[in-house]
């Protein structure tokens, strides 16, 4: 420090004062040999203190510095040099410190050893994907499996989509729910229903009809267990898994339940993303937001399922058990809709049974019903109802949507819009015409709905948050209210700016106030004459 520079430095210089006195005092013996006991006690505190001021402390040793120090005020020569010593030397010491040596090989940070751990787990998980759960086991022999991967091309084309390494995730997962669902004759990602706290990924499978379903006696009117269609038909067609994304296991829905999606119809309420969280709402909501999620699906699932026209038949329902069963006509790649027949409404069609204000799909076949076990009063209530409101035949063209609400000079329904992206030009390939455009139908009713088409493949879709919107169709041309269980808060269209009003005329004063008469310039006003 420069207190045991100032303090070291007089103790040096007279050190080597009193040696150089003694050499130059040779002549004088008696001098000489007098001071030799006082010099050899002294040689060794000076001995001390150069090995001590030679001691190298990484940056330097005190000699050295000592030594810059000298030569900086020689050369400078200021005229406060004992005022500039502390200084100057603490200048010098700092310009040259040198610090500890950087380590050869650069240390990771804390973000980037998190972002290693993280990208660790990835792969683990992503492994866990691919490999089956027994490497040992037999191959198993998976249902129908969408191959997502491919229909995300199409959806990205849309401007929908969630990214080409999330969709891998998602394609894989599909996989791998599949092989670990027996009985699984179907499988394909529904699409994503997005929440406050958090979003559900919804993949929509059908299962074998379990034996002796067909001829099942139906539940009586009323009761608890005719709110519920059986399962594969009705709202229950299919099931419905959800996850919260990423590596997340896939959890079963509850079934569909019609006093559920009724209920649902009354109240309008963002998801949480967490399947177990009460419903508040009013009206009161009988069941917690998992029943809620799998009402929703179901209303979407009625309203946006599209498939062209022409491409499914409805079976026989001798044939199939049920009614409003779907099957692939023969043919219908080869026969497969143009693209211009695509691009508009008449060749589209839905491909999912119409739910009614009960919450169910049809009402109670009474022939099904053993004698005697409806009395008179039930079949008639079941036949004025039916008569009220009948069911929607399955395969109805889209264009038939809202006709009430439909105005007079547009073409089509309000509820869906059409339009063509990407490439439209036409190719010939093995003697045909080719096309790579993508046609996409969005719903109007239901915001996130979108069903879209590339050649011959074509695939539904949902992203949104579950509510349904009335602010993209008309109004009730005789009530003049918004679509019927629409969502008034989340409006997606602005209203119609109104016009400027016209400038008011500038009329004259009905009171006029008379003017005054002109002064006379006198100092006093003369008084009226009575």
């Amino acid at each position: 420090s420069s207190g045991s520079v100032a303090c070291l430095f007089p103790v040096l210089l007279r050190a080597r004062a009193e040696r150089k006195s003694c050499c130059l005092e040779k002549h004088s013996p008696g001098r000489c040999a007098r001071d030799s006991e006082e010099m050899a006690t002294s040689d060794i505190p000076l001995e001390r203190v150069q090995a001590l001021l030679k001691v190298d402390c990484a940056n330097g040793s005190l000699y050295n510095h000592m030594v810059r120090v000298v030569r900086s005020l020689a050369a400078d020569k200021p005229s406060d040099a004992l005022a500039q010593l502390e200084t100057l030397s603490r200048n010098l010491k700092d310009s040259a410190f040198t610090g500890a040596k950087a380590p050869e090989v650069a240390e990771p940070s804390l973000a980037e050893l998190a972002a290693q751990e993280q990208q660790k787990r990835c792969a683990e998980q992503s492994l866990k994907l691919l490999r089956p759960s027994d490497p040992t086991a037999a191959p198993k022999v998976l249902g129908m499996v969408q191959n997502y991967f491919e229909d995300a091309s199409m959806f990205e084309w849309a401007g929908v989509g969630f990214g080409k390494q999330e969709s891998y995730q998602l394609g894989m997962s599909l996989r791998q729910l599949a092989a670990a669902t027996p009985g699984l004759e179907s499988l394909r990602l529904w699409g994503k229903v997005l929440g406050i706290e958090g979003d559900y990924y919804v993949a929509e499978g059908s299962l074998e009809s379990p034996p002796g379903a067909a001829t099942a006696v139906p539940p009586l009117p009323g009761t608890p267990e005719a709110r519920v269609d059986p399962r594969g038909e009705g709202a229950n067609t299919c099931i419905y898994w959800v996850k919260s994304g990423g590596f997340a296991p896939w959890v079963r829905l509850p079934i569909a339940r019609a006093d559920h999606i009724v209920a649902s119809r009354e109240i309008k309420r963002v998801l949480s993303g967490k399947l177990e969280s009460p419903v508040t709402a009013t009206p009161w909501f009988p069941g917690t937001e998992q029943h809620l999620l799998r009402s929703q699906i179901a209303r979407i699932t009625a309203t946006c399922t599209l498939a062209p026209a022409g491409f499914y038949e409805v079976m026989d329902p001798e044939e199939s058990g049920s009614k409003n069963k779907l099957k692939v006509v023969e043919d219908a790649l080869a026969n497969f809709p143009g693209h211009e027949a695509l691009a508009v409404q008449s060749g589209w069609a839905h491909a999912s049974p119409f739910l009614l204000s009960t919450g169910k799909t049809n009402w109670p076949d009474v022939d099904k019903y053993p004698e005697g076990a409806l009395t008179e009063d039930q079949t008639a209530e079941i036949a004025a109802q039916a008569e009220n409101e009948p069911e929607k035949p399955m395969l109805e063209p889209i264009e038939q949507d809202l006709e009430e609400l439909k105005p007079e000079e547009l073409e089509g329904s309000v509820a869906w819009s059409i339009k063509v992206y990407g490439d439209e030009g036409i190719y010939t390939a093995n003697d045909a015409p080719q096309t790579h455009r993508v046609t996409a139908v969005r719903s109007n009713i239901w915001p996130g709905a979108i069903t879209v088409v590339q050649g011959a493949r074509f695939a539904n879709l949902y992203v949104g948050y579950g509510m349904k919107c009335g602010s993209l169709v008309p109004v009730n041309k005789d009530s003049g209210l918004p679509l019927r269980g629409t969502m008034p808060l989340m409006p997606l269209a602005p209203d119609d700016i109104m016009d400027e009003p016209k400038d008011l005329e500038e009329q004259e004063e009905p009171n006029p106030i008379q003017d005054e008469a002109e002064s006379d310039k006198g100092d006093v006003d003369e008084e009226e004459e009575a």
